[in-house]
């Protein structure tokens, strides 16, 4: 078993962008061009990184007000056992069908730029077994993997945006706030769900310390504030490369920005290569985590047994071939939203307000 015991303030921050950075970085161009449709949307992932602080407020609370418990110990030292059980199970129902969108998308992205002829089945059935795997030892093995690949992650990244500098147009991100403000607001409704992995704060918090507590919020926003920046820079790249226009009809433009990139007689071609390659890694730690949520849901609900890792990788590859394509995927996109928001918000809210109405807390 992992012998991590706490976590430092640099492996939360890790954790939280490796969580959230997922297939959002890839679906959040063509989603947000076509709802803002100007050259300042990326205006609308700065305004929903405001919205999503604001939300990590709840789970910094109930982690200060329960330290060293997750979300599913505190709903049921909060609300009581039954009350508790169905909170937690809405919860783990919600890591189930995240962490099968998630898998879905990016098998479809494999399928469609790597491995075409690879059957579904094969594609995401490694993903689960290498995260099963990682899983395995628990939370200390996670986090040390999110460690040792982050910078890996983020030199692909800066490559990427370096290379495409060549092909960046000014005058496609001019001018800025052409459009009313509430045009470029109403973006924070795609935005915002960009930033999921915020709220497993409530899932890594067993490695997270009463004396860590006090610098949760600073933690978060750093981790939300640089995830933001992440975005921001490669939507501008976006928008400079291919324009507004190109966004809204390309289904990953991020994809096909780096398959923009050319040099005349360099004996490597396919620049996309290395995007995808880097982004393959941030959606594996996603899905990872969200996975990890869902095993350790399974486990505190129903009596504990070595057998819930597997069930739970059972349950997300059948989840995850239902769709039979990625648009009928992206059509379940606003009922997941739906989803999401009572998860992540209504759940840890009312913990919240009955934790605090019956002035109970770890200590307690």
């Amino acid at each position: 078993m992992s012998d991590l015991k706490q976590l430092t303030m640099l492996q939360m921050v890790v954790v939280f962008i490796s969580s959230m950075i997922g297939i959002g970085i890839i679906l959040m161009p063509r989603d947000l061009a076509k709802t803002v449709n100007s050259q300042d949307l990326w205006l609308s992932i700065i305004f929903g990184a405001v919205a999503v602080s604001v939300v990590s407020c709840l789970y910094v609370a109930l982690a200060a007000r329960y330290p060293g418990l997750t979300f599913y110990e505190m709903s049921t030292r909060i609300l009581g056992k039954f009350i508790g059980f169905t909170f937690n199970f809405l919860f783990t129902v919600y890591t189930l069908i995240v962490a099968a969108y998630i898998l879905r998308v990016t098998g479809g992205i494999i399928k469609n730029y790597l491995l075409d002829t690879t059957p579904l089945s094969v594609v995401i059935g490694t993903f689960i077994l290498v995260s099963m795997y990682l899983i395995y030892n628990g939370a200390g093995d996670i986090v040390r993997f999110f460690q040792l690949y982050f910078p890996i992650m983020m030199v692909m990244f800066l490559v990427l945006c370096l290379l495409s500098i060549k092909n960046f147009d000014i005058n496609h991100v001019r001018p800025v706030l052409q459009n009313n403000i509430w045009s470029t607001i109403s973006g924070v409704k795609i935005t915002f769900f960009s930033f999921l992995g915020m709220e497993l704060l409530l899932i890594f918090a067993k490695l997270i310390k009463k004396k860590k507590a006090k610098h949760l919020l600073i933690t978060m926003w750093t981790s939300i504030g640089l995830t933001a920046l992440i975005y921001v820079v490669f939507h501008i790249i976006s928008i400079g490369v291919l324009g507004v226009e190109e966004l809204k009809e390309i289904t990953f433009p991020t994809i096909e920005m780096a398959k923009s990139i050319e040099f005349q007689g360099f004996f490597f071609e396919r620049f996309e290569l290395i995007f995808i390659f880097g982004w393959l890694t941030t959606a594996f730690t996603s899905f990872t985590a969200y996975m990890y949520a869902l095993t350790l849901g399974l486990k505190h609900m129903f009596t504990p047994t070595g057998w819930f890792l597997p069930v739970a990788g059972v349950l997300i590859f059948t989840l995850t071939l239902i769709p039979g394509g990625l648009t009928e995927v992206f059509h379940y996109s606003p009922q997941i939203q739906l989803i999401s928001v009572a998860a992540i918000i209504v759940l840890p809210g009312l913990l919240l307000i009955v934790s605090l109405i019956r002035g109970n807390t770890y200590a307690a």
